[in-house]
């Protein structure tokens, strides 16, 4: 019996289609190898750490000593780049949206991360949860509420006589922003305690320290690093920490626990977060260089400066503290509206 033959027009669409096939799937494996190669190689050029404040704050100050040891660490340069604005939310959503390579981080913060999301009265347009995976937090802050002398308030019962007194008028306080810890304290003040009080906003802790010293803001909050001198000469004075201890650097200033606000957890924590999607190897690999950056000297030595304590949790440790910090500062929310 004769054998069929295909027409010649037919084995040669057939071949040519094997062909293309083939060098898809040759193309498609490169593909993936090189993608494995680049990410076990990384870094192999520049990473952006984005600080969602202006330059002179807390955070600025310890994401710059962070950069420079996770330079030489990796061995490429890690530069900071400050995206500040509306309390911490532009740096954030811009890392959000970042391609998840391992070339993008934010060093984020409490503020940042979790009060623009709770206080905002607009959408965010970002998730903490779901948009991010947090690399490590690596240090915890308590602020230091403090007073002009031309306030003419001197410790906080004095603050709070004026502030509640119907015959006195509104104390301008300064606050980074809706959900700034300061703002938590005053929220508290102004529905709980009836204080009269009007928040004046600003970037960051810098400018607002700037204007404070130089007598323009009567009252405001900011990291002890940044007024203890001030404080030393006399300059400003020392009200209440915003957390829930004293400091040993100023042991007779009390704390907002002991003026019954228990809660939520007001320490500020800093630490390092990745775009959703970020490669779980580069997110160890940048784990293990942040545990060694937080051990630096210089590190350590503006904590203690700034009245603040070395931490380092990563993983799952720091997932379950972003939970539980948004789930206190969400019920807090939803208890200032009950009481207004």
């Amino acid at each position: 019996m004769k054998k069929r033959q295909e027409p010649r027009g037919i084995r040669h669409a057939v071949s040519s289609m094997l062909t293309l096939a083939i060098s898809l799937t040759s193309l498609w494996l490169h593909g993936i190898a090189f993608a494995q190669a680049e990410e076990t190689a990384w870094p192999t050029r520049q990473i952006t750490l984005v600080v969602p404040w202006s330059p002179g704050g807390t955070s600025d100050a310890f994401a710059r000593i962070v950069s420079q040891e996770l330079s030489a660490t990796l061995g490429q340069p890690v530069i900071v780049e400050n995206r500040p604005g509306a309390t911490g939310v532009i740096g954030v959503r811009h890392v959000a949206r970042s391609k998840p390579d391992g070339y993008t981080f934010l060093f984020g913060n409490t503020v940042s991360m979790i009060g623009s999301l709770v206080s905002s009265s607009t959408p965010v347009q970002f998730d903490p949860l779901r948009d991010f995976v947090p690399v490590a937090l690596l240090v915890e802050t308590y602020y230091i509420l403090t007073a002009h002398p031309s306030a003419g308030v001197r410790n906080f019962r004095e603050f709070l006589a004026w502030a509640q007194s119907p015959d006195k008028p509104p104390l301008a306080v300064g606050s980074t922003g809706n959900g700034a810890t300061s703002d938590i304290l005053y929220d508290y003040l102004i529905h709980k305690q009836k204080a009269n009080l009007t928040k004046v906003a600003f970037k960051g802790t810098g400018p607002l320290v700037t204007d404070l010293i130089a007598g323009h803001l009567p009252i405001g909050s900011a990291a002890l690093s940044l007024v203890a001198s001030h404080c030393k000469d006399g300059k400003l004075f020392p009200l209440v920490i915003v957390g829930n201890n004293r400091l040993p650097q100023i042991p007779d200033v009390p704390s907002v626990r002991e003026f019954g606000l228990t809660a939520p957890d007001l320490s500020v924590w800093d630490g390092v977060f990745a775009p959703a999607g970020t490669p779980p190897a580069i997110v160890s690999a940048f784990a293990a260089a942040l545990k060694k950056a937080n051990q630096n000297t210089a590190f350590k030595a503006l904590a203690e400066k700034n009245g603040s304590v070395v931490v380092f949790s990563s993983g799952a440790d720091a997932a379950a503290r972003l939970k539980k910090d948004l789930e206190e500062r969400q019920h807090f929310k939803a208890e200032l509206e009950q009481a207004q």
